[in-house]
């Protein structure tokens, strides 16, 4: 009698398990730029959750405005961002990613449709340079746009982020430094200065979280992970090139490692 039961109940947790499966809701979340460094990883990362349907959006889309009102009728949420950081014409620059954040809004409006916009800007935002005016020329066109139409907009203030896919000389120090030690150049410190950072698939955990969960205002900064000198993260690199493997209880070695391993 007591075998039944058990069997019983091991079946009745199964049916509501699958049941459970079957009702739940999938949250489409829409990525631009995709294939780029953050955009990439989110996507492998939401890839793994059972109720997450990813959708990308890339240069195609973005050039055909019919695929990209259906991209944005497609979504519950999209995280923007498509963008340019580096470039010699710093104008050409503020010009391609303002013309990125009107196309967007251009087919929401079209689409009629008010998914959550969550707009990738930066912890310096304030800085005086091309990229940083257009991430906040950017953010006050999406908040007009959320104001007029009622619908949401989330600027997502993110720190310096590592990890797999980063473009060096492009992305951050630690890719620039990654790829220089595996390919047998040695890293230059120009000022051996703290850096505040995160690890990319952290980040991404933070987004999907907050995502879900309730909105706190019209921004959102994930806290960095870690604080460490340009020095610590090059004597590092070059230890793993030595052979050394990192310390498991040293979780900036562990991201690092992982993030150099890439570059092999």
């Amino acid at each position: 009698m007591l075998l039944k039961m058990k069997i019983g109940n091991r079946y009745l947790t199964n049916y509501l398990k699958i049941n459970h499966l079957k009702i739940m809701t999938v949250l489409k979340i829409g990525i631009t730029g995709a294939d780029g460094f953050i955009g990439r990883n989110l996507r492998e990362y939401l890839a793994k959750e059972p109720e997450v349907e990813v959708i990308p959006c890339g240069k195609e889309e973005f050039n055909d405005p019919k695929q990209l009102r259906d991209f944005a009728v497609a979504c519950d949420k999209i995280f923007h961002f498509a963008a340019i950081s580096r470039h010699p014409d710093g104008q050409h620059m503020y010009d391609v990613n303002m013309d990125l954040v009107c196309r967007l809004i251009k087919a929401l409006m079209t689409a009629k449709k008010k998914p959550h916009v969550l707009f990738a800007s930066t912890t310096h935002e304030a800085k005086k340079s091309p990229y940083h005016a257009s991430k906040r020329d950017g953010r006050d066109l999406l908040n007009d746009w959320a104001e007029r139409t009622s619908g949401l907009h989330t600027c997502l203030l993110l720190p310096n982020t590592f990890g797999p896919y980063g473009k060096p000389h492009y992305n951050s120090v630690v890719a620039t430094f990654c790829y220089k030690v595996a390919n047998g150049e040695e890293p230059q410190i120009m000022i051996d200065a703290p850096v505040q950072l995160i690890y990319v698939r952290e980040l991404c955990r933070r987004l999907l979280k907050f995502s879900r969960g309730m909105l706190p205002g019209r921004t959102f900064t994930p806290p960095h992970q870690y604080e460490v000198k340009v020095s610590k993260i090059r004597d590092l690199l070059l230890e793993f090139k030595d052979g050394e493997k990192p310390k498991r209880d040293d979780a900036f070695a562990v991201d690092l490692y992982e993030t150099y391993q890439s570059y092999l």
